[in-house]
């Protein structure tokens, strides 16, 4: 019997009918980023827990102030010339992945073919053992079990220094403590993101409040002591200067791990307006504005302490604030803890994606391209980045993680400048807004070797060795399932199995538009 529909369901049914989208009309992402959005964007994601740990390494292997500042400021430079090549092959290569997508398609001729399901699962074109295909590969590999979840335990454990030293007494805490600490936060923010995008993003919100005042409290009361005339230790300040250049690699991997996040916009190039315009825009007003406020944050630093007294710091901006603010100093490793974990939010958000991502390409197991049908979050990626994030906290060295992270970064990033050089040659009739100089790609390609070289020669470590030994494994892997199409058997039955378990379903969202 049918039942007379009332009128606020039939009003809600039409609504509905309204808003569906067309089986045939393909889902993309909106364009809601502009130029201001863009700016504030690359300033949140760099302005994070690097520049409260990175000026005792980078002082360490410069051993001056002056030579201290010139390396945050050649550091910066260095960043912004970086975010110019990814914003020039990001206008011309404008898919979802960033680096993926630029090692894969920026090295090689596109074929835009048929796709071969049981290999890549979306793949933009039929995959072959080609150049671009192996670099975008074993990039996916280093940065999944890598760069995410070491940069993960970078900054939870920086978290948890600061947060402990701001409750506990001055005695320090203990690494055990600070290592599960560290292990609880990554624990909690996997479970917000696991089970709220909405509450992830608030989260987002109020760090990035906490990051900016911060900052513009150290610079301000920096610029007032200077104006007191503590300059002392700013007197005679290349004394000391080290003559060993392969020590300054390492000064450079401190200072531009604060940088990092400056390529971050091209992540999310077809969420921008007008990108072509845009992208490089936010990126020569952002990347300036960031420089300022991280060298006049070291001149404050040093208005306070003499290279010996931050050296001997284990938490500098503590230290800081407990000569400058006084009483009110126990607020600001708060701050800084807050910062620290705001940036771990962000990266535990958007880490779990680029599994997705990877697994879409055919990189990952499939199962890692699921997500949960009622909260509609990438829950195996999380899952699986935080048990990584969780193995890396165990040594609990920052400053080696830093070295090891960047080692493997600046690797890849020196890829991607190859892949923006090959492009001018292969893709030259694409409309350019912006274009890097050939010199100026080529400079900045010379750039990555060394800070990928040097460090291996001058300071040798298990660290690099497990680094490679990762990489050269990916070749391995990208042979057996990639190449040679060899497909477990068990796997199947595994992936229904946790789908089962946590109730996935497969995303269906396409990552290109």
């Amino acid at each position: 019997m049918n039942r007379v529909e009332s009128k606020s369901t039939y009003e809600r049914r039409k609504s509905r009918e309204k808003t569906a989208i067309p089986l045939n009309e393909k889902i993309t992402l909106k364009r809601h980023i502009g130029l201001f959005s863009g700016i504030t964007f690359i300033i949140g994601m760099i302005i994070g827990s690097g520049i409260f740990i990175s000026p005792k390494g980078v002082l360490r292997e410069t051993q001056s102030v002056g030579l201290c500042l010139i390396i945050w400021i050649i550091c910066g430079f260095v960043a912004l010339l970086s975010a110019l090549c990814y914003a020039e092959i990001g206008t011309v290569i404008p898919l979802s992945g960033a680096e993926l997508a630029y090692m894969k398609e920026g090295n090689c001729t596109i074929n835009y073919g048929t796709v071969d399901q049981s290999i890549c699962n979306i793949g933009i074109g039929s995959v072959h053992a080609r150049t671009g295909d192996i670099l975008a590969f074993v990039f996916s590999w280093a940065n999944t079990f890598i760069i995410l979840p070491s940069t993960a335990a970078i900054l939870t454990l920086t978290f948890s220094t600061y947060f402990l030293s701001g409750i506990m007494d001055n005695c320090g805490p203990p690494a055990e403590l600070v290592k599960m600490t560290a292990i609880f936060a990554i624990v909690v923010l996997a479970n917000v993101n696991a089970f709220s995008v909405t509450a992830a993003n608030r989260l987002n919100i109020v760090f990035t409040l906490c990051k900016v005042v911060t900052i513009l409290v150290i610079v301000t009361a920096g610029l007032v002591r200077i104006g007191q005339g503590y300059t002392e230790n700013l007197k005679h300040s290349f004394h000391g200067t080290t003559n060993k250049p392969l020590r300054i690699a390492l000064a450079f991997y401190s200072g531009l791990w604060a940088y990092s996040g400056w390529g971050s916009l091209t992540t999310v190039t077809e969420e921008l307006k007008n990108p072509k315009k845009n992208l490089w825009l936010s990126i020569v007003v952002a990347l300036p504005i960031v420089i300022v406020l991280y060298v006049l944050t070291n001149i404050s630093y040093f208005t306070v302490m003499t290279k010996s007294a931050l050296l001997s710091s284990n938490a500098v901006a503590m230290t800081w604030g407990e000569v400058v603010l006084g009483s009110v100093a126990r607020v600001l490793p708060i701050l800084i803890a807050l910062s620290a974990l705001g940036s771990a939010n962000g990266l535990t958000y958007t880490s779990a994606r680029y599994c997705m991502v990877s697994a879409r390409y055919g990189y990952l197991p499939e199962i890692f391209s699921y997500i949960q049908k009622q909260r509609l979050t990438p829950l195996p990626g999380i899952i699986f980045q935080t048990i990584l994030a969780i193995i890396y906290c165990i040594p609990s060295d920052i400053e080696g993680l830093i070295n090891y992270f960047s080692f493997v970064s600046w690797l890849f990033c020196g890829l991607t400048f190859v892949a923006t050089l090959c492009c001018k040659f292969t893709k030259r009739d694409v409309l350019r807004l912006i274009k890097v100089p050939i010199p100026l790609v080529i400079f900045i390609i010379l750039i990555s070797i060394y800070l990928v070289i040097a460090p291996v020669i001058s300071y040798p470590n298990i660290g690099f060795l497990i680094a490679s030994i990762i990489l050269l494994l990916s070749l391995i892997v990208y042979y057996i399932f990639i190449f040679r199409q060899v497909q477990p058997k068990f796997m199947k039955k595994l992936n229904g199995s946790i789908e089962n378990f946590f109730n996935l379903t497969k995303s269906d969202i396409n990552i290109e538009t």
